[in-house]
């Protein structure tokens, strides 16, 4: 297995054959489709990682930066590459060039399943809670038990509170969604560098 930054478009649309693949929302209309990551390999291609094995992408991380913060929006295995440590790989690698490009931390999103995999890296979880048509103080009145991080209107338009939950709580995020419709919740991790 080979991990390298990915280098001109080819390399780019090779990788994005297994992220669409494994996360087919992402390629029409959304934030990270192929557009976002033509213009973050402009930008800083060094952050757009992929393995690969016998000259097959079988894995990619990729992040950018906005306002001196890291995202990582996209952490992915191939199925038939799992549980080999492949994703590990990735995450030890972009922490790596995250440290030499003098960013403290990385945060990211995780899917349903992931989070055990995020901890055993050393990434803290919060629960993200947000909506495009209810308020901050709506969405606040739901939790009686956790403290809250931080809250936040983003883009002037989506309404965020952020809890810090030790685990994830499945019960609260199906509360949230059951009780306000139209809410959605989302683990969140961060790791300080």
């Amino acid at each position: 297995m080979q991990i390298a930054a990915v280098k001109n478009e080819y390399e780019l649309d090779n990788a994005l054959e297994l992220v669409f693949t494994i996360f087919p929302e992402l390629k029409i209309g959304h934030k990270y489709s192929r557009a976002f990551w033509q213009n973050r390999l402009m930008e800083q291609s060094e952050l757009l990682l992929y393995a690969s094995a016998e000259n097959v992408v079988i894995g990619a991380a990729f992040a950018w930066v906005d306002n001196g913060e890291v995202t990582l929006a996209i952490c992915c295995v191939a199925e038939t590459h799992r549980g080999k440590g492949v994703g590990t790989h990735l995450m030890v690698e972009a922490e790596n060039i995250v440290k030499k490009l003098g960013y403290g931390s990385i945060t990211l999103g995780s899917r349903e399943g992931a989070e055990e995999f995020y901890k055993n890296l050393g990434y803290t979880g919060s629960l993200l809670i947000q909506s495009e048509i209810h308020s901050v103080d709506q969405l606040k009145s739901i939790n009686t038990e956790y403290e809250v991080v931080y809250i936040n209107v983003y883009e002037k338009t989506v309404s965020q509170v952020c809890l810090r939950v030790p685990d994830m709580d499945k019960t609260l995020q199906r509360k949230y969604e059951e009780t306000l419709p139209g809410c959605h919740t989302l683990m969140i991790f961060r790791k300080t560098l």
